[in-house]
């Protein structure tokens, strides 16, 4: 190139950047002239990722604003975060403890009596009722293993079995109450392993003006692999954000279904729990828009968390589609009601986003790729910069998110392999979360698949849990053929980075053995 050529080349290109940053380019810097369907489907796809850009800015700034909630309370370490007295034992209520249970370990369900019993509750008090769905022949069995445990504990446990297994979660419990005594309702998961205090601090909150009571949960594994540990890790430490962090901050009180404390009366006002797979989050909305009071103590609960990726994608997808549903059905009544705050409205709506929202990675590898086709080099200006703020206030939440890694007991290395190790498994589950948020918005059915406890055998077939993973690695491979025979070279490098990382994340959910 001569001088005079690359003088002209300077000047073009200094130009174009100038006009670019002027914003005299409303579609982008396109490489081809833009046909009427192709300015359709830029349109489309400009309001989408305009749309994401701006939400996932909002979502990322109120975590910002949990997590330092969160720092503050983990830095201090275990100050009450609920004004509670102390109850004379004489003037405590009595207890029903509902355990849904279906095609469960036996181990899983000894190891949960016993940690029942180990609460410091009253155990004339308390009754433990777990509602099965099984076969005669199981539940019969199960009921004389729980026999011989109950007398050995000291705790009045017993099981009951629906023969019309309707209603998912809430359907059970719905059976289970009627077959309660208590005047306080309690409901677990048959993997939640609750602190000894832990009834007590609910039930001390609830005679001091609580109407219900949670607390967070975080994760234990039984079966020791990556994917364990790293979902281990993403629950101790992203849970005292979304929920802590959350609760200290005024938020949208949510329930989580594997702790739940509540008064009989309050339950039966709104009509007991809904029977439909998103059970907890319906009676989140349905309490606070009616005005009740719903408390977090600081006693944290432990569940076992997934150990194979399929498990933990057909649980994150049960609670999408939870989300989805409620936001369908109930986010009316939430942002009607006159007993909720603004900010719990706002919250709310949020709250019921998050999980839909990890598809925004899927999205914004989608868009590249139609932009791509179209022969979009640069996206407008508008776009960067929604873009580039995203990334700025991201390195805030990071730098927060390991102070409070640290707090609860994950070193430097640990945070830095795990948060590497999450962001890697959310870009490559976002393709099935985003087929499953457009089913979810289309049906109103969901199969409910309990995530498998214990270690039990599990069936892994390749082709049918992971389709989704697949078919968007072969459409990305056909994808790259296309651009480089088109000499786009660099979007070329953007789809092979992209592709690089979903083949490694395969390294990652398909371990040598489970």
């Amino acid at each position: 190139m001569s001088g005079n050529e690359y003088f002209e080349v300077k000047e073009l290109t200094k130009q174009i950047i100038q006009q670019y940053v002027m914003n005299q380019y409303p579609w982008g810097i396109i490489t081809r002239p833009l046909t009427p369907v192709a300015l359709m489907i830029l349109s489309i796809t400009y309001i989408i990722t305009i749309t994401t850009l701006i939400l996932s800015f909002i979502q990322i700034v109120v975590l910002v604003r949990y997590s330092m909630a969160s720092l503050r309370y983990v830095k201090t370490y275990r100050r009450n975060n609920l004004s509670i007295k102390n109850i004379p034992v004489h003037k405590l209520p009595f207890v029903s403890i509902l355990i849904p249970i279906k095609n469960e370990n036996v181990l899983t369900i000894k190891r949960n009596l016993e940690n029942i019993a180990s609460l410091n509750y009253p155990r004339e008090l308390l009754e433990v009722l777990y509602i099965s769905d099984d076969p005669e022949y199981y539940v019969n069995g199960l009921t004389k293993i729980i026999g011989s445990m109950m007398h050995k504990l000291g705790v009045n446990a017993r099981i009951i079995r629906r023969v019309n297994n309707t209603g998912y979660k809430g359907g059970a419990l719905n059976y289970g109450i009627k077959h309660a005594k208590g005047d306080v309702i309690a409901v677990f998961d048959v993997d939640t392993i609750m602190p000894s205090d832990y009834l007590m601090k609910a039930v001390n909150a609830l005679l001091n003006g609580y109407d219900a009571i949670t607390a967070v949960w975080k994760g234990y594994y039984t079966v020791d692999n990556v994917i364990s540990r790293l979902l281990k890790f993403m629950y101790d430490v992203y849970n005292e954000v979304f929920i802590r962090g959350r609760f200290l901050s005024g938020g949208f009180p949510a329930i989580t279904g594997n702790n739940l404390v509540i008064w009989r009366k309050v339950l039966y006002s709104v009509n007991g729990f809904c029977e439909c797979t998103g059970e907890d989050l319906d009676l989140s909305i349905k309490l606070r828009s009616r005005g009740y009071k719903v408390g977090l103590i600081d006693s944290d609960v432990y569940c076992e968390v997934p150990y194979t990726y399929p498990s933990f994608k057909k649980q994150f997808s049960r609670w999408l589609f939870n989300s989805i549903w409620n936001m369908k059905h109930n986010l009316s009544l939430l942002i009607t009601s006159n007993k909720t705050t603004f900010w719990e409205k706002i919250d709310g709506l949020l709250w019921m986003l998050q999980f839909p929202s990890m598809s925004f990675a899927a999205l914004s590898i989608l868009v590249t790729v139609i932009l791509s086709i179209i022969g979009v080099l640069v996206p407008p200006i508008s776009i960067l910069f929604l873009e580039a703020i995203n990334a700025i206030i991201v390195i805030p939440l990071t730098i927060i998110l390991l102070l409070i890694s640290r707090r609860v007991g994950y070193g430097m290395w640990d945070f830095i392999t795990n948060a590497v190790r999450s962001v890697l498994l959310t870009i490559l589950m976002s393709f099935p979360m985003l087929a499953y948020s457009i089913e979810s918005l289309l049906i109103d059915e969901w199969e409910w698949v309990p995530t498998p406890k214990g270690q039990l055998t599990h069936s892994y077939s390749f082709l049918k849990d992971l389709i989704h993973e697949l078919s968007i690695i072969l459409v990305l491979i056909a994808v790259m053929i296309t651009l480089v025979l088109s000499n786009q070279v660099l979007t070329t490098l953007y789809i092979a980075s992209i592709l690089a990382i979903l083949l490694y994340g395969f390294k990652l959910i398909i371990p040598h053995r489970y």
